[in-house]
């Protein structure tokens, strides 16, 4: 008894009769299902995104003057206030916000300018916590008053 085995294509490698294209889907097969972005991540996302289109119409609207931008991932903000001529007055307020927690760290510096001279003034980080005081509820502002790093 003769066994004759005949050359066929291996189930791996596309067929003679499909042509020389391969649909797409078969290429690149969709996202199994539950593989998307989280329901936290996509309101994350679309909180990142509605904060920069209103910064957008906020500078828009202002004239340059009022700036946000918001990177709700990472919990920051930035806020830009002011404006001026390079060789008049200048005044300018940016503020950069971190949340931590329930915590919210504040990083202003304060730019002053008359004819061409700029003072910069870095202010000391604030701290807002939420605080409660006999049933009634309210912001911790927490100013330091010195500090020390080793």
């Amino acid at each position: 008894m003769v066994l004759v085995a005949a050359p066929s294509p291996a189930a791996a490698e596309p067929e003679a009769s499909a042509g020389p294209e391969i649909s797409a889907e078969r290429r690149w097969p969709s996202c199994p299902d539950g593989h998307g972005l989280s329901l936290e991540d996509q309101i994350t996302e679309r909180l990142t995104q509605l904060g920069n289109l209103l910064g957008k119409h906020l500078d828009l609207l202002s004239a340059d003057m009022f700036q946000l931008k918001v990177d709700a991932r990472r919990r920051h903000a930035r806020i830009r206030l002011g404006g001026g001529e390079g060789q008049g007055l200048i005044i300018r307020l940016d503020s950069e916000i971190q949340l931590e927690d329930i915590h919210a760290r504040i990083t202003t510096r304060v730019d002053l300018g008359y004819q061409g001279h700029l003072l910069r003034l870095d202010l000391p980080d604030v701290e807002l916590a939420p605080a409660v005081y006999r049933g009634d509820y309210g912001v911790e502002v927490r100013l330091p008053v010195f500090g020390v790093s080793f």
